[in-house]
């Protein structure tokens, strides 16, 4: 990744495989835990493929851009996909292995609007929650079954505006938590957050 990554440009592509083998006393399922569904075999939960640009959001004198495209491919798409983004494949085919492109959107900085302003129009990861299904931000590998109902993606606009070194607040409007725009399960859903840093 390093040598494919020397060219000057802002563009980085990168990536990871994820398998994992498991053993069980049980013969068909390791429900209710999450993300290794499949008891006493080797899979390969993720093949991810990650091309970006980030925008520079450290500078203060120009509006900047960037964008972000996920592929994913292995069992954890059952955990990944939204309804509209290829589900038929987990929904109406019951596949173990499949294909999903988690995230896709583009980022616009500008400087300009209180000390930064981002903001984020296409599938990207909710909001809440402190860990994310990608390998990288998923710090304890299995998880309960409450995991794997949180929402994982919206589609939607998010603006990420930093008031202060310490106040953040994110505002969005979305088609509400793993659904695409264009199906019938799409309502508007509107999100906030605060957050605070302390000083130390």
């Amino acid at each position: 990744m390093t040598a494919i990554n020397q060219a000057n440009s802002r563009t980085k592509l990168y990536g990871w495989l994820d398998p994992t083998l498991n053993f069980s006393t049980s013969t068909h399922s390791n429900a209710p835990e999450a993300n290794d569904d499949y008891p006493n075999r080797l899979e390969m939960n993720q093949v991810v493929l990650y091309v970006e640009r980030l925008p520079d959001s450290v500078q203060q004198d120009h509006i900047d851009w960037g964008y972000h495209l996920t592929a994913l491919y292995g069992t954890d798409y059952h955990f990944t996909l939204a309804k509209g983004y290829l589900s038929g494949q987990l929904l109406n085919d019951h596949h173990q292995y499949g294909f999903d492109p988690t995230l896709e959107y583009v980022d616009i900085y500008i400087p300009q609007v209180a000390q930064g302003m981002n903001v984020r129009v296409g599938r990207f990861i909710s909001v809440p929650g402190i860990e994310a299904q990608l390998a990288p931000n998923n710090y304890i590998f299995s998880h309960s079954l409450l995991y794997a109902i949180d929402p994982f993606t919206d589609t939607g606009l998010m603006a990420t505006i930093k008031l202060t070194d310490q106040w953040l607040v994110q505002l969005g409007i979305t088609a509400g938590h793993d659904v695409a725009l264009w199906t019938s399960d799409a309502k508007p859903s509107g999100t906030d957050c605060v957050s605070y840093t302390t000083k130390s």
